[in-house]
């Protein structure tokens, strides 16, 4: 992440494509509150604006306005001209060096490249693609590659039945609040997007920031440090690629500051939150390090902070939690001093007891997300040496009756274990985005599969028509034992569920 890039990650998925629930308590997987369905009726089709804006500069050589008409073709270079207006239909004009932003695009129409210093594109439009970074530029707006998805595939099903059951996105849970379980959602409908070019779920993305992001660019968020407040964050940067709006470039900048504040562990570690001194969770990696990925990668400002801290908390956690053996993560580590350890740590190594499948999910997610946009060496090829052990490690302990993974992953054999659709679902999308990567080859996609048969069986259909998801366990915190994790309760529709089956329906159902 030394240098500004354009979401490797999106350009790998879309050519192989066309190539963290309603629970009690808290604010956190140790506890967030997911909202009921509704009884709305079914969403509306497709729609939105179309077109995608040529990636943006201060200053520089662009072609002047293309005539608009229903194949609009771009003008000519101009010293100072904007990027070609749009027909129905056109392409937008390319962006010269430190070049000024495109017009958006038509129905149908590509958006210009990025010149060399340029920033942020304007949002793509259905049936547009993005323009990508140019040399020492920000990133252009994030691609999209429209019509990969059904129409009535389950991955657009169920963004648009969240639009119709929570008209307003704060309403997806009962916590009012800047914070994950409605961050996990959104990025689920990210991903729906990034495969449909559908407008309407960024509006939804927006709306959602907009009640906590001010015009100034300061976002509503508690002072303690939380992780489940941090993760909506990764939404920012990729609301500023799409709308160009100042505010969400500086609300970017003021929550990477408060990474220089989170409070660390004795080897450096970042606290999962203030109320738990000296914990490292599964958890707390895909709830805080993607917004730092989606920083340096779109804004490239971040020097050599936000790799080297992904890399630090992702490694140091994994050092203290994986069993070499398996290749399986335990759930959390506690490096406070002898005796004063939490409850459920080994009070020698600090290590839970347990491997639940659900944080594992977290991380795994946050690999695949985040290995393309980082610096290749040493450290890039742990991570990735823990991604094919991971890969490996799930083959062996996926459930040969359902395909999906058990609550405890590694006690499937135990007669009171449990299939969980939240976690089975985040390992379908890892591993079929893995293989799309490249990072795992193609016999794993069997495995992804079968997994994505069996997360079917778990969606049943409501009185109105619409898709709910079931048997995802509700917010869990870390747990002293194999019991504690088997006696928790499942619910419908909860953010967790959600999430999982828009991310996983997202890349195994692309074409």
């Amino acid at each position: 992440m030394n240098e500004p890039r354009i979401g490797l990650r999106w350009i790998a998925l879309g050519v192989a494509a066309m190539l963290g629930c309603s629970s009690s308590g808290g604010t956190n997987d140790d506890g967030g509150r997911g909202g009921l369905a509704g009884t709305t009726g079914a969403a509306g089709g497709k729609g939105g604006t179309a077109g995608a804006g040529a990636g943006s500069g201060s200053a520089g050589a662009t072609g002047a306005a293309g005539v608009v008409g229903t194949a609009g073709v771009t003008g000519t270079a101009g010293a100072t001209g904007s990027a070609g207006a749009s027909g129905k239909g056109g392409a937008a004009g390319t962006a010269g060096a430190s070049g000024g932003a495109g017009a958006a695009g038509g129905q149908g129409g590509a958006s210009g490249t990025a010149g060399a210093s340029g920033s942020a594109g304007a949002p793509g439009g259905q049936g547009g693609t993005s323009g990508t970074a140019g040399a020492s530029g920000s990133g252009g707006a994030a691609a999209c590659a429209a019509g990969t998805l059904p129409a009535n595939g389950f991955a657009v099903r169920f963004a648009n039945a969240v639009m119709t059951r929570w008209p307003d996105p704060v309403n997806i849970t009962t916590t009012d609040a800047w914070e994950y379980n409605h961050g996990i959602v959104l990025r689920g409908m990210q991903q729906v997007w990034r495969h449909t070019c559908d407008s309407r779920y960024v509006a939804y993305i927006q709306k959602y920031a907009d009640e906590f992001v001010d015009a100034s660019g300061t976002v509503n968020i508690p002072a303690a440090h939380s992780f489940d407040n941090i993760q909506p964050s990764v939404l920012l940067p990729f609301l500023y690629q799409q709308t160009g709006l100042p505010k969400y470039h500086t609300a970017s900048d003021n929550i990477r500051a408060r990474y220089d504040t989170i409070p660390t562990n004795p080897d450096g570690g970042f606290w999962h939150k203030q109320t738990y001194p000296n914990q490292m969770w599964l958890d707390s990696i895909y709830m805080g390090e993607p917004f730092l990925d989606q920083y340096a990668t779109v804004f490239g400002t971040c020097g050599t902070f936000c790799s080297a801290t992904i890399f630090k908390q992702m490694l140091l956690l994994a050092t203290h939690v994986r069993d070499p053996a398996s290749g399986l993560l335990y759930h959390a580590w506690d490096d406070s001093p002898a005796g004063q350890k939490a409850a459920w740590a080994d009070p020698t190594t600090g290590r839970s007891s347990v491997v639940w499948d659900r944080a594992l999910g977290w991380y795994a997610m946050s690999l695949v997300d985040m290995l393309p946009d980082l610096p290749a060496g040493a450290d890039a090829n742990s991570l990735l040496s823990i991604l094919t052990s991971l890969a490996a490690a799930l083959q062996t302990s996926q459930d040969p009756a359902t395909g999906l993974w058990f609550e405890v992953v590694d006690q499937g054999s135990r007669s009171d274990d449990w299939v969980e659709t939240s976690g089975s679902g985040m390992f379908v999308y890892f591993l079929k985005t893995a293989v799309a990567l490249g990072y795992l080859d193609a016999s794993y996609l069997a495995v992804a599969n079968r997994g994505w048969q069996g997360l079917q069986t778990k969606i049943t259909t409501d009185g109105t028509g619409l898709p709910t998801i079931t048997g995802a366990v509700v917010g869990v915190s870390v747990e002293p034992t194999y019991a504690d994790y088997i006696n928790q309760a499942t619910a419908s529709n909860s953010s967790h569920g959600l999430c999982a089956i828009l991310l996983a329906a997202s890349e195994m159902e692309a074409q």
